[in-house]
Parts: C-alpha cells; structure tokens; sequence
C-alpha cells in the first residue's frame, strides 16, 4: 500500500492526509484560478475523497462563493488565507492544491494546461505538457 502524504495550509493550523492513488497536476489558467492562487494559475491535482482525511483545523476552513458564478466558490483557511481543497458536486474526489502538500506526491511537471483560452496575457507557457483551451478536454485530468 502507497505511504499516505500530508499537506497544511500556511500557519499549519489545517493539515490533511491523502491515502491511495491521485490524479497528476494540472495547471488552470482562468481568471477566478488567477485570482484564488495570486499567479499565473492554479496547479491542482485531484484526490479521492475515500482518501482524503482532514486531520486537523476543518473548521478553520471559511468558504467564499462567488455572485453570479454558478456557484464556484473557493475554500480557504480563515487565518493565513491559504487555498484548500474543494469537494466535487457528488463527493467523489477533492481538487488539491498541489502547493499545499509537505510530502513528494511523486509527479513531476504539469499532465496539461487547461483553459489557456483565458489565460494572462503575460503568460508564457514554456512546457510541454498539452494545452487546452477550456477545461477537462483530458481524460488524464478528468477524475468523472
């Protein structure tokens, strides 16, 4: 059995662990992934959601719901603001922040970019893992 590994947020107060297989990072680009990471994107990795444990701070997690969005939200430590995972609509898996994980999750690099069509104009993508203009065109990607 894979050894588990652990992620936190910034001032520790939130940490987590994940047991079993996780899907590869990806890198998004839309606007709302800008704004919620602070940079050019927001790399995450999905997680099984039968193996995801909060092992501590839960209720430190302070959820922001976006108007006239549909409903994307994001969830973030109300302390130092660090982003954290959010579950899917059917409870199946979580969308890690890969910057939050203490341990090697054994990736390497990106598996895809997704919705380059909204990326910053300033943004150079200099790999060369696949692009795609919108969301889960990769099925590596997609966790459904």
């Amino acid at each position: 059995m894979p050894k588990a590994i652990r992620g936190s947020c910034l001032c520790g107060e939130i940490r987590f662990e994940i047991d079993g297989d996780i899907g590869p990072a990806g890198q998004c680009h839309c606007s709302r992934c800008r704004k919620v990471s602070g940079t050019d994107g927001n790399a995450v990795f999905h997680a099984p959601a039968a193996g995801f444990r909060w092992l501590a701070g839960e209720e430190m997690i302070q959820r922001f719901t976006v108007p006239d969005a549909g409903g994307w939200s994001s969830h973030f430590c109300r302390q130092c603001g660090s982003p954290m995972p959010l579950g899917d609509n059917r409870g199946k898996f979580l969308f890690v922040p890969a910057g939050l994980l203490d341990d090697d999750p054994g990736f390497r690099g990106y598996a895809a970019h997704i919705f380059v069509g909204s990326k910053a104009p300033w943004v150079c993508i200099a790999d060369s893992a696949p692009q795609y203009e919108a969301g889960f065109d990769s099925p590596r990607l997609d966790p459904a």
